[in-house]
């Protein structure tokens, strides 16, 4: 299946939306979420404000007097200094001798790289963790039963499902399927859990109604959506981080 193109810098962070460009887009370091919002409009830049022809020689006046100032503290710190005990190899004195600046604090900031690493190694293993199909728990077709009766019970828990798309449309976009499921590849007609499926680091960019797919999925818990008939409906719902479709039952 194609891919998006990844961002440069491929940071986390807000990019423009390679599918649409007046939208931007959430990248969370590995892909495209489903996060959009309308680019925000270029700040208007504010209007130069004409200056008077009395104001200049006001300011030529003022801006020597500050100078002669800054000197004349200038030395008054030099001098000062001179009789007391040296600085600290963390801080100095500002130009006009009235605020001290500290340097930063090396250890604090070895702490702050440390952290970000072990993020990053911690996203990395995460990453590691759920493109393996391994890491996936196959099931029996009761056991997924079980799932789907309580999906906030098994909120996390990952499982490898199988089903049969029943929508992949306009209306549910590339980030969202609805599909009938089952623990194991049973017949066509006997996929009967309703289910709905969320892209997590997978793409349904190629699923159609009516295909017939393996899904390495996450539990998320439960949503409830109107039907057409006007009722409502809910079902267990969860994130697709491996789709593979094997048929298609149209």
């Amino acid at each position: 299946m194609s891919q998006l193109p990844p961002p440069w810098p491929s940071t986390p962070g807000w990019h423009r939306d390679p599918e649409d460009p007046a939208m931007i887009r959430w990248w969370d370091g590995y892909q495209w979420t489903a996060n959009r919002q309308p680019t925000p409009p270029p700040s208007a830049p504010f209007p130069q404000r004409k200056k008077s022809s009395v104001a200049k020689p006001l300011l030529i006046i003022g801006g020597s007097i500050f100078a002669f100032l800054l000197v004349v503290g200038s030395c008054a710190a030099l001098i000062g200094s001179s009789g007391s005990d040296s600085s600290s190899a963390s801080s100095s004195t500002a130009t006009d001798g009235s605020a001290t600046i500290f340097a930063p604090d090396p250890s604090a900031a070895a702490a702050a790289s440390r952290s970000a690493a072990a993020a990053r190694e911690q996203r990395d293993r995460e990453f590691q963790r759920l493109t393996n199909k391994a890491s996936y728990r196959a099931v029996t077709s009761r056991d997924w039963q079980l799932v789907a009766k309580n999906p906030g019970a098994h909120k996390g828990a990952l499982y490898v499902i199988y089903g049969r798309v029943v929508q992949a449309d306009a209306a549910t976009g590339t980030f969202q399927i609805r599909v009938n499921t089952d623990g194991q590849q049973v017949d066509v007609y006997d996929f009967d859990i309703n289910t709905v499926v969320t892209s997590g680091l997978a793409s349904f960019k190629e699923v159609v109604e009516d295909d017939l797919v393996t899904l390495w999925v996450s539990v998320t818990g439960s949503e409830t959506y109107d039907t057409t008939m006007g009722g409502s409906v809910t079902a267990p719902k969860v994130e697709a981080n491996i789709v593979e479709v094997y048929g298609n039952a149209g």
